[in-house]
């Protein structure tokens, strides 16, 4: 769990128990959750240090607001707003990277505050959900879903999670999460990937449910909530024990709400670490066939910032199966990652922070002089590729998602942002439009 500071009902039972230690303890405990405004997080992000702000001013303007009742919280937002545009400006444009803060004295953590703002900014009205219509991923139709829908992308080979539900516990254990973006965009890799689970003896299902982040990203916290909550009862009457993620933002999101269910979250890079292992010990292979790459560089997820459990699997991963390709580091790795600016889909509010953040990581990877750059979680894979298309290779970085290095299955992106855009234009293009805008 991520420490919180005390409320006043927890320090008011504190207080309760007369205790000195405990009173002293408890007083010290928030002591080192408040925000001291030392400004060090204003100085590692261009969002607080342009207006001047710090993520202490953040938390005691959301906490002033949240302490109204439910229906006069609107119009506060709107009254803050309007007294204090610069707030509005900075929190729509926060990538909710978690950067600011990776570094705080004090243990304040920005991302899920700059998120709780989305919340009171939908309701009032000043990020309607219409805006954001295209990734309502919790309706039967959203882009990732008319995406699979034109281009006939499904998986009847496989297991479904909803199929292991009906069935109940017995045939699965484990689920498959690709993500949304995976499962729509990179169906060869899906299927790669599902068919060495199968080798590898694992008994999965697949689910190709995105983990509701965009959803997130609107302020729609209850829906997010409701999708997430669907996937884990189809998992339990499953009878579903572990959940694998390709992603390490998708197991950000579900980890709090598989707390006490006995699922447990367990990242790609190391089951397929440990899976090859054990199967080159039967004297079987791998299951890979590695994409010949001269030199890697790799850029961690924010979200594997904290515990960088793929990030450490999937370098060894390739210093195993890519022994020829020399390995570098970016000067920000590890717990010190950037961001590729995709993230609280800041581009759709302000495309230059994006731009700016994605162009700041490829120059980084570029001056470690690796050809290649490795991405853990797919949407950094997407970001990068759309800043590089059409850029001339020398100006630009190449650019792998882990699994097409060890699969040996290159993305086509030029293909995919080809088709996102001509869908709307063909023949399903009076039907997307009418569905998504009446």
């Amino acid at each position: 769990m991520k420490p919180q500071k005390l409320t006043d009902e927890e320090l008011a039972s504190v207080a309760q128990l007369d205790s000195p230690i405990l009173n002293a303890l408890a007083a010290w405990a928030n002591k080192r959750l408040t925000c001291s405004h030392c400004k060090r997080c204003t100085t590692r992000c261009e969002v607080l240090d342009q207006p001047g702000l710090d993520v202490g001013i953040v938390e005691e303007r959301y906490r002033q607001i949240s302490a109204l009742p439910l229906d006069d919280q609107p119009a506060a937002v709107i009254e803050l707003v309007q007294e204090s545009p610069e707030l509005f400006i900075a929190l729509r444009r926060c990538c909710f990277c978690g950067y600011c803060t990776a570094t705080c004295q004090t243990h304040v953590l920005a991302s899920d505050r700059m998120r709780d703002w989305r919340e009171l900014f939908m309701r009032a009205n000043y990020m309607p959900p219409d805006d954001s219509r295209l990734v309502m991923v919790d309706n039967e139709w959203h882009i990732f879903s008319a995406y699979r829908a034109v281009y006939g992308i499904g998986y009847p080979e496989f297991v479904s999670l909803p199929q292991a539900a009906e069935a109940g516990p017995g045939t699965v254990d484990t689920l498959f999460f690709p993500g949304c973006s995976l499962v729509s965009y990179t169906p060869h890799l899906v299927r790669a990937v599902g068919n060495w689970l199968t080798d590898a003896g694992i008994a999965w299902a697949l689910s190709d449910e995105c983990c509701g982040s965009p959803l997130m990203s609107a302020g729609l916290f209850d829906r997010a909530a409701a999708l997430r909550q669907r996937v884990i009862d189809q998992m339990r009457a499953a009878g579903i024990t572990r959940m694998i993620t390709v992603c390490p933002g998708c197991g950000d999101e579900f980890s709090e709400y598989l707390e006490g269910t006995g699922i447990e979250i367990v990242p790609l890079p190391e089951v397929l670490l440990e899976g090859s292992g054990k199967l080159e010990a039967a004297g079987k292979p791998s299951g890979f066939s590695p994409l010949e790459e001269e030199s890697l560089t790799f850029f961690d997820s924010c979200h594997d910032r904290a515990d960088g459990r793929h990030g450490r699997a999937i370098r060894k991963l390739a210093k195993r199966y890519l022994p020829d390709a020399s390995q570098h580091e970016l000067d920000h790795h590890g717990r010190g990652t950037l961001c590729c600016g995709a993230g609280g889909a800041v581009a759709t509010y302000d495309e230059d922070i994006t731009n700016r953040r994605v162009w700041r990581v490829i120059e980084e990877a570029r001056a470690t002089g690796a050809h290649t750059l490795v991405t853990a979680c797919p949407t950094c894979t997407y970001t990068v590729a759309q800043a590089c298309l059409g850029v001339d290779p020398e100006q630009g970085i190449g650019n792998r998602h882990y699994l097409e290095l060890l699969f040996g299955e290159p993305i086509d992106w030029a293909l995919i942002f080809d088709q996102l855009g001509s869908m709307w234009t063909g023949e399903y293009g009076p039907w997307l439009n009418q569905t998504f805008f009446g």
